[in-house]
């Protein structure tokens, strides 16, 4: 099952054409729905979010916090450093892609989204990540070769 979470308007969404199967879930930000319920049984969790100044966009980010509440801590010192703690019993079995859009994303911009998506995937325990960028919204079809 795919976990698909955006921020884009229906009919944009419904432009892009992207193959969702019956068991798939679609969360637009009309919906106001968590994911906890879904997090734990999805294959590939997917962020499409507009790019903003590095990060993502309030609804998104907003998804993310009160999942990111389902998971206990993460945090622990060793070697006299803060590090996320790594329990490999509890590693979920999703790969997250997030993927932004967004007219003139400056390289600074783009570093940071990246790192901010590898940290959230860390403490989502996510198997992998991957980043990807558009500069338009009509362009964000370019997932579709990449979703199971």
């Amino acid at each position: 099952m795919k976990l698909i979470v955006h921020d884009l308007c229906e009919e944009l969404w419904q432009g892009l054409n992207i193959h969702v199967k019956e068991r798939d879930r679609v969360i637009c930000e009309r919906e106001k729905r968590d994911i906890d319920e879904f997090i734990g049984e999805c294959r590939q969790l997917v962020l499409i979010s507009r790019c903003v100044y590095g990060g993502f966009s309030p609804f998104i980010q907003g998804v993310l916090e009160r999942c990111r509440a389902r998971f206990e801590p993460l945090l622990e010192v060793r070697y006299g450093r803060t590090r996320y703690r790594m329990n490999p019993v509890s590693k979920n079995l999703f790969g997250m892609v997030c993927c932004f859009y967004g007219d003139g994303i400056t390289a600074e911009e783009e570093e940071s989204a990246r790192l901010l998506c590898v940290s959230n995937g860390i403490s989502l325990q996510a198997a992998g990540v991957q980043v990807l960028f558009c500069d338009r919204p009509e362009k964000v079809q370019v997932i579709s070769g990449i979703l199971i």
